[in-house]
């Protein structure tokens, strides 16, 4: 395959493009933010069965990413590789969306197992939009800077999403509970509209974006060869990709960054109900001013990646958040640490969606150098299989953690010890979580100076000159 070509991309092709990660923003927060909340409180299932049934979901959910990346590698529609699955894959996410959220009138064993199956659903309809999307970023250009700028707008719009499905959502089901007299329609209300949302914005991004994706160059292969031993080339191109030191590094940052994902933020609206006893107002403007500072701040991020290495930002990023989950369970109540605090250290989380994928762009050009292959959707996959297994063991941990400090969804006051736990579970799970996902950063190699040596040594490859083969071994 052709490599992308290696140039600046325009402001508007980059806003084409990043308008889709809005859909991610809305689609992946408003389920980690409020779905166990929704089911401890509305639902009525325990916190232990709550965790399980995202845990089980998200570990069926996994084993299908790489596929899917795989599958959009392949493709050979000649619509392109990545944008149909965009189009179509969005429309399923927006109908789990609006599903996880309605109270089904079932018994408890009926209703457990409706919801392990939406939240399949759910993944799968996801990672069918968001991974080519993803992987589209790498075909867009293969400059080592310019793709650091193409994830920072990317993730300003995943941010901005980010804000609208953790800062509205309280309101909106407030309104609806009050115009249909009930707390369950007015999240199903709510779970409509932005089922809705994320359909849209993902279609405004397919439709932007035609005429920027490079033409599939799989319908150029005739000989049908792809169609063949698809199963056992998969397995081939999998183990090949594990053996890349730097790619292994990523997805364990991956892993234990989205432990407190799940853990964290599902925690936050526990913090913010039980221990600041914030109103569904009051806790929407805590939403929305760390939605803000975290958009603000991938504007530094970006800056600080191109003057430092992404590596020291991806270093940096995790320890920093670690440092505001601390200072919020152990240091005494204080809406200053809410309100100003602890988002100026979700500064981290802005640092590690902005550099994640870049850093996994780069990655490929090793696998592309050793073979010619460019397996940009299965490294993208790669990352979200592992978000998905960070996810499912935080979304484990919280439900088991709730459970094991005695919260009990009856009561609207909770005892004092349980206050406790809670202050304890918010601090020193994700930060210990964030400090694991520090080391592989550490240990990171693929700097600016080393990607140049391997895309100059894939220009002469692919002319036919003598490049520095010792880089394929390394």
């Amino acid at each position: 395959m052709k490599k992308p070509e290696n140039k600046k991309l325009s402001m508007g092709t980059m806003i084409c493009y990043g308008i889709g990660a809005l859909g991610e923003g809305i689609g992946y927060n408003v389920f980690f933010s409020f779905f166990i909340f929704f089911m401890t409180t509305i639902a009525g299932i325990s916190p232990a069965i709550a965790g399980t049934v995202s845990t089980v979901a998200v570990l069926w959910d996994a084993v299908t990413d790489p596929m899917i990346g795989a599958w959009s590698d392949r493709t050979k529609n000649k619509h392109g590789r990545r944008r149909p699955f965009i189009r179509w894959g969005s429309l399923l996410f927006g109908v789990s969306i609006a599903l996880l959220f309605i109270n089904v009138n079932l018994p408890l064993g009926i209703k457990t197992v409706y919801y392990i199956m939406i939240n399949m659903f759910y993944w799968v309809a996801m990672t069918s939009c968001v991974i080519p999307h993803t992987a589209l970023g790498s075909e867009l250009t293969s400059d080592f800077n310019t793709r650091t700028k193409l994830r920072s707008v990317a993730v300003i719009f995943l941010n901005t999403g980010t804000l609208i499905a953790t800062s509205a959502p309280l309101l909106i089901v407030s309104f609806f509970a009050g115009m249909f007299g009930s707390d369950a329609k007015g999240w199903a209300a709510t779970g409509i509209i932005f089922g809705c949302l994320v359909a849209l914005v993902y279609n405004i991004c397919y439709f932007a974006t035609n005429g920027l994706e490079p033409r599939n160059h799989n319908l150029e292969n005739t000989n049908n060869e792809q169609s063949k031993g698809w199963a056992g080339e998969f397995y081939r191109n999998a183990i090949a990709a594990f053996k890349n030191k730097d790619l292994g590094r990523l997805l364990a940052i991956t892993f234990f960054f989205n432990v407190v994902v799940t853990l964290g933020t599902g925690m936050l609206v526990y913090v913010m109900t039980y221990i600041y006893e914030y109103d569904e107002a009051k806790s929407s403007l805590f939403y929305l001013v760390s939605g803000i500072v975290v958009i603000i701040a991938v504007i530094p991020v970006g800056y600080l990646a191109n003057k430092l290495g992404k590596k020291a930002v991806m270093i940096g990023g995790p320890l920093m958040w670690a440092l505001g989950f601390l200072a919020v369970g152990l240091l005494p109540q204080s809406d200053m640490l809410l309100f100003v605090i602890y988002p100026i250290c979700y500064f981290g989380n802005a640092a590690y969606w902005t550099m994640i994928y870049a850093m996994s762009y780069d990655v490929a050009i090793v696998e592309q150098l050793k073979t010619g292959e460019h397996p940009d959707g299965l490294y993208t996959s790669l990352i979200g299989l592992f978000m998905k297994f960070g996810n499912a063991l935080g979304t484990f941990a919280l439900g088991i953690g709730l459970e094991v400090i005695g919260f009990d969804s009856a009561l609207a006051v909770q005892p004092e010890s349980v206050l406790t736990g809670i202050r304890y579970f918010f601090a020193l799970g994700p930060a210990i979580a964030l400090v694991i996902a520090a080391i592989p950063a550490v240990k990171y190699t693929m700097t600016k100076k080393k990607y140049e040596l391997y895309s100059k040594a894939l220009e002469n490859k692919e002319a036919g000159l003598p490049y520095d083969e010792s880089l394929i071994e390394s």
